[in-house]
């Protein structure tokens, strides 16, 4: 790859590139660009007729200060940014993701611009072990364009999740196989930065930017990143933004402290088992603390899958098989079980538990009322669906965090902020708002939005409630006729769309043995 000195333009003085030392891309490459100028060259009238018509450029353009902004009303703070990316790690194929508070105060002598040094402090830096692929640059590039959007099997098929990622900082960066990217939504603090493309990418392998930026990349010298060789990974940089950023930011006015981040991991350490339950990859997740003064990073949470083994990713990796099939006529069934290790540390000390789950998830047929729902929705909408859900129950008997995990939630793959009012977990190809904040439902929607609902009621009635029969059947295998197993049977009212689900669920166990009888058993 060459330097885009088109894109680049004349560097400040305070910025000096030597010659072929920093390979850095900004939109378009050479080749790109020359084609496409070739093109308007050849279809573009000529600058005579174009005038003679009074011809101005005048299109509507995106405000990306102000896109953001919306993003960050629809989407809360807390952990929902750090399950974003734990489900963008998830859709990537990564097992690992590590969540470190920075707390390091980096030099500043060497850097891409001055004005980066006030970035040079505290950080959240997320690590997972599978690296960007050039369609995951495009995507990340984009607002609201996701490429996962007809890749019905990922979890994140809207595009703006990660962008969540700006009620933290103004300048979030990451590093993954040989190149480095910075953006710069308001375009202050990069040099040679364009509202067309607020952001660097740096080929950091091949050139002597290291030397040259030495404190501008060590910050990245973190979980096997060493910022020499093709890092194997991603580890994403997002510096705290302070009080004072905050009242300069077009972004956000809020800041963020240490404590804010150490509390988000306290949090997601008490929903780590869900956050883990219903993901296709991930294992394990740890989160770290790194102390300024010291050479690594200390652990203090971490949550994982206990003894995972082949057999635990061949089942939680089905849905990822099934694309390829789900023309079949047959509807497909799977079953098992996971334990799940928790640990917290307490310095040389620390508390470890384990909780069991109970987990069936089933595909429909393509030739089911709801597999012909989805091709429909394909063909005539565009609306990629997949009729697919599972349920989970725990079933630890003693379990500490009963609280957390026999309270029943909607999924589709990470929590929503949605309570059943059941005591299992249930998980599904939901239609859900693109801030991931509840389902579509209701009878007051039209066309695309009708659709989405319909589809909702559909999962419910056609897989939800059927799959949790036979959760019943497994589960009352392994406890036998215990509290916890009819603990596991909905009582009491729920409001919609849970009741109808409830309705569905009495009319399919009606003749599967899940009654326990002194006379059979």
């Amino acid at each position: 790859l060459s330097i885009c000195t088109s894109s680049i333009g004349a560097c400040p003085n305070s910025l000096k590139f030597p010659s072929n030392s920093l390979t850095i891309l900004n939109g378009l490459t050479n080749s790109d660009h020359l084609q496409k100028l070739s093109r308007r060259q050849m279809e573009s009238p000529s600058p005579a007729t174009v005038d003679s018509l009074l011809v101005e450029d005048f299109g509507q353009k995106v405000d990306l200060t102000r896109r953001i902004r919306e993003v960050l009303l629809n989407y809360p703070e807390g952990t929902t940014v750090l399950k974003e990316l734990i489900q963008n790690a998830d859709d990537a194929g990564a097992t690992k993701v590590c969540l470190c508070l920075d707390r390091r105060v980096h030099d500043s002598h060497s850097l891409l611009s001055e004005k980066l040094a006030q970035w040079q402090g505290p950080a959240l830096l997320a690590y997972n072990n599978a690296e960007f692929t050039e369609d995951d640059f495009v995507s990340i590039s984009r607002i609201g364009g996701s490429s996962k959007h007809s890749q019905a099997w990922k979890t994140g098929r809207f595009g703006v999740g990660f962008n969540s990622v700006y009620h933290l900082t103004d300048l979030p960066s990451f590093v993954s196989g040989k190149y480095v990217v910075l953006f710069d939504p308001q375009g202050v603090y990069l040099p040679n930065i364009s509202t067309a493309n607020p952001g660097k990418r740096i080929e950091y392998v091949t050139s002597s930017a290291i030397s040259l930026y030495k404190d501008q990349f060590f910050p990245y010298c973190a979980f096997g990143c060493d910022m020499r060789s093709p890092f194997p990974g991603t580890l994403f940089r997002f510096p705290l933004r302070n009080a004072d950023q905050a009242a300069n930011s077009k972004l956000s006015k809020q800041a963020y402290l240490e404590d804010d981040i150490s509390s988000m991991f306290e949090q997601l350490y008490e929903e780590g088992v869900l956050a883990l339950l219903f993901l296709k990859s991930v294992l394990s997740i740890e989160m770290y603390i790194w102390d300024s003064g010291v050479a690594e990073p200390r652990k203090i949470y971490s949550c994982s899958i206990n003894l995972a083994n082949d057999d635990t990713i061949w089942h939680r990796q089905t849905l990822l098989r099934l694309p390829k099939s789900t023309n079949s006529s047959d509807c497909m069934t799977d079953a098992f079980s996971l334990d799940f290790l928790s640990e917290e540390v307490m310095g040389a000390h620390s508390r470890k538990r384990i909780d069991s789950f109970y987990v069936v998830q089933t595909m429909a047929s393509s030739s089911s009322r709801i597999g012909s729902f989805a091709s429909t929705a394909s063909n005539d909408y565009d609306i990629h669906l997949l009729p697919w859900a599972s349920v989970a129950a725990c079933i630890s008997d003693h379990s500490s965090n009963d609280d957390v995990l026999k309270l029943g939630r909607a999924f589709c793959f990470l929590p929503l902020p949605v309570r059943t009012g059941m005591t299992v977990q249930i998980n599904g190809f939901f239609e859900v708002s693109s801030n991931r904040r509840g389902i579509w439902y209701g009878a007051d929607m039209d066309r695309s939005g009708k659709i989405r609902s319909v589809w909702n009621r559909l999962l419910l009635e056609d897989i939800v409630a059927p799959t949790f029969t036979q959760l019943l059947l497994g589960v009352q295998a392994l406890l036998g006729p215990t509290k916890l197993y009819y603990s596991l049977w909905p009582t009491g009212s729920f409001e919609e769309p849970w009741n109808i689900l409830v309705e569905h669920i009495y009319r399919n166990i009606g003749d599967a043995p899940v009654l326990y009888s002194d006379v059979e058993g």
